[in-house]
Formats: structure tokens, sequence, C-alpha cells
């Protein structure tokens, strides 16, 4: 994530936790180490009320991002819909940016899509999930949409569900029931 000036009241996203305010921003300790930290609050407020405090030095490898712009998202969603049905390397999969989330939740939406692999398999599956639920979760954000309407815009932007793997597909429409 570049060094962006994140304050109290910034909004940051997670593809598990969803979108997150930071509540609170605790400066760097007079040793000077390590860098201030952040308290993240989830904007939908769950059943554990989850809180999290993450370094500013652990904040990339956490998860938590700032949210893609509405021209980055339209930008992942000309992505989806030019996918050839083959996969594409990653080298000309998509523009390298801080905000590599995203672009890697569509990076493996594309990927799953045009691939055939049985539904048991745990791992692939959990993976296809966590993809689906993170890019809608994002984009529906972005663009203040349901859930659902924004895993249908994803869906047409893959193309037709006959071409799809039936797998993201249903994945997607699952992501959209949150």
């Amino acid at each position: 994530m570049k060094k962006a000036k994140i304050a109290s009241g910034s909004l940051l996203y997670h593809p598990v936790h969803g979108l997150c305010r930071v509540e609170r921003v605790t400066p760097a300790s007079s040793s000077g180490q390590g860098g201030p930290s952040y308290s993240l609050v989830p904007k939908v407020v769950a059943k554990m009320k989850s809180r999290f405090v993450i370094s500013e030095a652990d904040l990339e490898v956490s998860g938590f991002h700032g949210l893609v712009s509405p021209q980055e998202a339209n930008k992942i969603l000309l992505f989806l819909k030019k996918s050839p049905v083959k996969k594409r390397s990653d080298a000309e999969a998509a523009p390298s940016s801080p905000r590599d989330q995203a672009w890697g939740l569509a990076q493996a939406i594309v990927s799953f899509a045009h691939e055939k692999f049985e539904a048991k398999d745990q791992r692939k599956r959990q993976a296809l999930e966590h993809s689906a639920k993170g890019l809608v979760g994002e984009l529906s954000c972005v663009y203040k949409f349901s859930l659902k309407k924004t895993a249908d815009r994803i869906i047409k932007s893959l193309g037709r569900p006959s071409q799809i793997n039936p797998s993201v597909v249903s994945a997607l429409a699952l992501a959209g029931e949150d």
C-alpha cells in the first residue's frame, strides 16, 4: 500500500471483513520503532463486534486497503468482459497498482471462470468463494449498489453464463445474497 495519509474516519476495505472505518490513529512510540497503529471498526457490526488494531508496517499484509476508485472499478469490469476464454498470464492480466488486491480477486475469478474443476475440490472452491465475496463487496461499496446488483453486473461482465464454470456463477450469486 502506498504511504498515503490514513486519518481517523478513513475507510479501508478487507475481502473478508468488509468495509472498515479507522476509529483512531495511535502515533508511533517515543522510541520511534514501528510507526503508527490504526484501530479499525467494521462498518457492518457483526455479532462478535470485531475490532482490529494494525500497525502501519503490517497494514499491507493484513489485507486492508483503500477502496478502488470508480474509474478503477470500471477498468476491472472491462478486464472481466475482455478476458479471453483461456487464462491470461499474470504479466498481461492486469496493471500493477497499490490496490492489487481487487485486481487479484478479479484475476482469480477470470481464472476460475474458464477452468474446469470439480466442486468437490475444497481449496479451489474456498478460494473462489473468497474472491467472489471480496470483489462483489468492494465493488458494491465503490458503486453504492446492492450486493445482488453488483454480483449480477460482474456475472454480466464475464459473458454468457453457459460459457462460464457454473461454480463461478454460483459463487457470485451467493456473494450477492449476503
